[in-house]
C-alpha cells in the first residue's frame, strides 16, 4: 500500500472512532480541533480513550510497575530481573540531572534494549499487542512499547504526562509505520526514536507524518492538510 493511501485509509479509521457513542451531553467527554498540532498537522483531540483499548491495558500496568520498582528500589534482591536493577540504576542516577540530559540519556539508554519487529506493525490499526512496561522490561519490544517505556521513565523523572505523547506515524523515508514519543519542553517539541540516540527537534525531523497520538488523559488524530485540500476540492467538484 502505497504511503498516500495508507495515510487515507489510515485517517478514515480514525475520524470514524472520533464518534462518540453515549450521551452526547456527558460531561467527561470533550473534542478539539487544533490547526497546528504535531508535526504541522491538523489534530483532533479528545478525552475518550476507549477507542484505543490495548492502550489502557497498558496504562493499567502502570501501579504493578510502580509496585515491582519500588520493591526493586527498597532492595535490590527483590529486584525482579536484571534489566530492572539496570533501569531502576539509571533512574536514580538521572534524578537531579537537567531535563535535557534526562531525555538524552533515557532515550539514549532505552534504545540498547532488544528490538522485536512486529510483523502487525505495518498496519498500525491491526495491532493485537501492547508490551505492558515489565515485558518490554524482560523482552524488549517494538517501536511503539520502546516509546511507552520512554514516556513512563520520564513521568519518574518529573516530566508532566499532558506534556509528551505515543506518536504512531508513517515513516516515508521506509515506507513502514514507526513510534516515537514526542516531548514538549520550555515551548520547543523534541522526537526521542528507537532509531536514534540523538533527541532531535520536531522541527528537524520531516520524515514522518503522525496517524495519530495517545498519552494517559488524551488521544488525538493527525490529518495532513493536502488530505483536506484534496477531500474539499472532491467536494466541490460533487456540488459542481
Amino acid at each position: 500500500m502505497k504511503p498516500t493511501v495508507f495515510i487515507k485509509h489510515t485517517i478514515a479509521a480514525l475520524l470514524a472512532g472520533y464518534i462518540i457513542v453515549g450521551p452526547a451531553s456527558s460531561p467527561s467527554l470533550r473534542a478539539e480541533v487544533t490547526e497546528k498540532g504535531l508535526f504541522g498537522l491538523i489534530e483532533i483531540s479528545s478525552d475518550n480513550l476507549t477507542a484505543l483499548p490495548l492502550w489502557l491495558k497498558v496504562k493499567a500496568s502502570f501501579p504493578e510497575l510502580a509496585d515491582a520498582a519500588a520493591k526493586c528500589d527498597a532492595r535490590i534482591e527483590d529486584c525482579q530481573s536484571q534489566q530492572m536493577t539496570l533501569w531502576r540504576t539509571k533512574i536514580a542516577e538521572l534524578q537531579f540531572s537537567p531535563e535535557r540530559i534526562q531525555m538524552r540519556e533515557i532515550n539514549r539508554f532505552l534504545n540498547g534494549w532488544k528490538y522485536i519487529p512486529d510483523e502487525t506493525e505495518a498496519e498500525a490499526s491491526t495491532e493485537n499487542h501492547w508490551a505492558s512496561p515489565l515485558e518490554f522490561l524482560s523482552n524488549g519490544g517494538g517501536s511503539r512499547d520502546f516509546a511507552i517505556m520512554k514516556y513512563v521513565s520520564l513521568k519518574e523523572l518529573g516530566f508532566d504526562p499532558d506534556a509528551m505523547r505515543i506518536v504512531i506515524a508513517n515513516d516515508v523515508l521506509r515506507n513502514k509505520v514507526q513510534a516515537v514519543l514526542s516531548v514538549t519542553l520550555r515551548g520547543q517539541r523534541y522526537v526521542l526514536d528507537s532509531l536514534n540516540d540523538t533527541i532531535l527537534e520536531e522541527r528537524f525531523v520531516n520524515y514522518y507524518v503522525p496517524l495519530y497520538s495517545v498519552n494517559e488523559n488524551t488521544r488525538w488524530a493527525h490529518i495532513p492538510q493536502d488530505f483536506l485540500i484534496a477531500q474539499d476540492d472532491a467536494g466541490s467538484k460533487n456540488d459542481d
